[in-house]
């Protein structure tokens, strides 16, 4: 029979085992209240020795401390300490004094033993734990103990489980294989194959110091905490990534080891990695070295421990198992604070659109539904619509503003709703047209006295309106509302068109090009509508037609500005940055005031822009490179005043990472680097650098970016790059 049928054989064991429900008696077990370590290996492994060990150990350790709660605890970890360590008790004298005797490991554990004691985390957290101990035939697939039931519940309700496998049976595939199997059972009452692990688990090699190349504390911990990363892939990942690590494969005895290790607990492995990332594997020896071999007794062999205990990564399982413990309560703590925010917000949603829904679907399209309908009536038109009709449409407008909805959800709804509403309360749309009518003739006076135009200076990108002028603007934006299709909507639309065109023509009122375009789209208008325009309309386009502009001052103003084109290109193409922020305003000021208005507005706009360089602005900057093991401190001041450094702040290479610095135009930037294998007493925050670089001039930021390179330690090289880039914010002329 080869080792794939034997594990297959198992594999049905195992199946047998999760069915077989044991005897129980009248109640369930009611273990004791605290977090609950499973510790699961078979006979042989260890368990007793290993939690006897750990109490010891943990009487001298900073970072785990055990403090035993019960007697019965208490009395357990005596008893088998006195055994392991060769204590016995003389009372002669009638004084009770400890004596010299027979070392020997605890026998095989008989029933199940609850261990109850507090852990202590880094003297900070105290944790009550509750451990079983029991004789690890309970466990094996091969057999079908009473107590596996008692067990399997305890273990199934455990907040993290440490699997201990015997590193003396690598050598022995069958028995391996079948302890294999009884772990993939365990995992499978855990959590349904596939699905999550909801607990840290970790793989605990005991006896480890059998195996060629175990040397001490540095190879307890498989996987070091920044590689944990490893469990997310699947085992042939994992064991390539385990083995190629450096430091693992400097000692080939050791490697070799761990190669055999992970291939006999493939099976096991595969099941776990990918299910968690709360994984971890340890190899511990509670002796610290082989102990005697003195007899053999049913399927084991009797030891006696060495001469002198020294416990190799006892405390490390425990240790890290109840860090994760603490971690996965308080992820579990977030993920219900989540699942009630979650379930909050989603309450929350459902009742806020309770309103939306109200509104939207019932109110909102009810008053338009009355407008279309009687639309519909007239030939898509209002205009004919009868005072009766006009007044559903108002009543169907003031429900609408009525509604308690309306007025405690949708109140920014409330005004346009008004406004539709007020043009139906006018006596009639002839009303509303003569007053549209009137306002179109006075756009049409404004038009033809250009004293009456909006003024624009230089500086300005729009004209400045007066009170008329927008009271016009009021006017038309009022009737451009409510029925797209009504003669009222259309007129007022044009009149706003006009507007805008008219506006276009202030800013450039002596464009004749401008003037021109706007007087062909008039053209074009007149042609498709004058039949239908009323004579306020007519006489507005006839105005807007007949716009003049002054052709000999045009002509004037295009030779300076075809001049300026060469001049604004010259300037955009030169890259220097005291050029362009400061050399060439005195320039511009001076044509300024010899231009046309839109080259004087170009011109301000660059003046003000660059200008903006003088005051104190703040710029982001990320350190794209640094020599390795090095860091910055860089610091602003005036012209002809010293650095101030500020202790405690350094720049190191954090890719992504964005620092800030404050300046304005004449700061000389102080630039420091230092190595970071300096101890802290001789850190001095910049003060006495390794290097310095000092960068002046009245634009100093500018040669802040790009490479700096400290040419008196090596040419090493900073590089630094601003965000968004300087050359960004150098204006152009355009």
């Amino acid at each position: 029979m080869n080792a794939g049928k034997l594990f297959r054989f198992f594999k049905k064991g195992a199946k047998a085992a999760g069915k077989y429900k044991g005897k129980k008696g009248a109640e369930a077990v009611r273990w004791p209240g605290g977090t609950r370590i499973g510790v699961f290996g078979h006979a042989n492994t260890g368990k007793t020795v290993f939690f006897t060990v750990l109490n010891e150990e943990c009487k001298i350790s900073k970072n785990l401390q055990i403090s035993v709660t019960d007697a019965a605890t208490a009395n357990e970890f005596l008893t088998n300490y006195r055994n392991i360590w060769g204590l016995g008790v003389s009372t002669d004298g009638g004084t009770v004094v400890d004596i010299r005797g027979e070392k020997k490991f605890p026998n095989p554990t008989a029933g199940e033993k609850v261990l109850r004691f507090n852990a202590i985390i880094d003297r900070k957290k105290k944790i009550p734990v509750v451990g079983l101990d029991y004789n690890g035939r309970a466990v094996s697939i091969a057999t079908q103990e009473s107590s596996a039931e008692t067990i399997a519940d305890f273990m199934s309700g455990c907040d993290g489980i440490l699997f201990f496998y015997d590193s003396k049976l690598l050598g022995a595939e069958v028995r391996s294989q079948a302890r294999v199997a009884s772990f993939i059972n365990m995992l499978e009452r855990l959590a349904p194959l596939r699905s999550r692990l909801p607990v840290p688990v970790a793989l605990v090699i005991t006896k480890a110091d059998v195996l060629p190349g175990f040397a001490g504390d540095d190879q307890v911990r498989l996987i070091a905490p920044e590689d944990e990363y490893l469990t997310s892939e699947d085992y042939d990942l994992f064991l390539e990534k385990v083995l190629t690590d450096d430091k693992l494969a400097a000692n080939p005895h050791w490697s070799g080891s761990i190669r055999n290790v992970l291939v006999r607990l493939k099976d096991f492995l595969t099941v776990v990695l990918r299910r968690t990332l709360d994984f971890q594997i340890f190899f511990i020896s509670s002796t610290g070295q082989a102990p005697e071999k003195i007899g053999t007794d049913v399927d084991r062999s009797i030891y006696t421990p060495p001469p002198k205990m020294q416990p190799i990564g006892v405390k490390e399982p425990m240790y890290w198992l109840l860090n994760s413990i603490i971690r996965n309560k308080r992820i579990s703590r977030m993920r219900r604070l989540a699942r009630l925010v979650t379930a909050a917000s989603i309450i929350w949603v459902i009742l806020f659109s309770i309103p939306f829904l109200i509104h939207f679907k019932m109110l909102y399209p009810r008053p338009a539904e009355v407008e279309e309908s009687i639309k519909a009536a007239h030939g898509g038109s209002l205009i004919e619509a009868t005072k009766t009709e006009r007044d559903r449409i108002m009543g169907a407008y003031d429900d609408y503003e009525q509604a308690s909805i309306t007025r405690w959800f949708f109140k920014s709804f409330l005004v346009p709703a008004d406004d539709i509403a007020s043009i139906y309360r006018e006596d009639n749309l002839q009303n509303a047209l003569r007053d549209l009518n009137e306002n179109i003739r006075v756009f049409a006076a404004t038009v033809t006295d250009q004293t009456m135009w909006p003024r624009m200076s230089l500086t300005d990108t729009l004209p400045a309106l007066d009170t008329d002028h927008m009271k016009l603007v009021d006017v038309f934006t009022k009737y451009h509302r409510g029925d797209t299709a009504s003669a009222l909507y259309a007129k007022a639309g044009h009149a706003l068109d006009y507007w805008k065109l008219f506006i276009l023509g202030v800013s450039h009122r002596d464009d004749a090009r401008t003037w021109g375009d706007i007087q062909t789209q008039v053209k074009q208008d007149s042609a498709r509508y004058w039949e239908t325009w009323t004579r306020e309309e007519k006489r507005l386009a006839q105005a807007l037609a007949s716009v003049k502009v002054k052709q000999a001052e045009q002509k004037a103003i295009a030779e300076v500005t075809g001049s300026l084109t060469d001049i604004f290109a010259s300037i955009n193409e030169n890259k220097n940055p005291d050029y362009r922020l400061d050399q060439v305003l005195d320039t511009l000021r001076a044509i300024k005031d010899k231009v046309d208005a839109e080259s004087a507005r170009k011109i301000s706009t660059y003046i003000r822009e660059a200008g903006k360089w003088q005051n104190i602005r703040e710029y982001k900057y990320t350190v794209e490179s640094m020599p390795a093991e090095w860091h910055l401190h860089i610091s602003v001041a005036g012209k002809d005043k010293s650095p101030v450094w500020t202790k405690g702040e350094q720049i190191n290479l954090i890719p992504g990472r964005q620092e800030k610095i404050i300046w304005k135009a004449g700061d000389v930037i102080h630039i420091a680097i230092d190595s970071s294998h300096a101890s802290s007493s001789d850190e001095t925050w910049g003060e006495k650098p390794r290097s310095k670089k000092i960068l002046r001039g009245d634009f100093s930021i500018f040669e802040m970016e790009g490479d700096l390179v400290f040419d008196d330690i090596g040419s090493k090289k900073v590089s630094i790059r601003f965000v968004p880039a300087l050359e960004e914010g150098i204006p152009e002329l355009k």
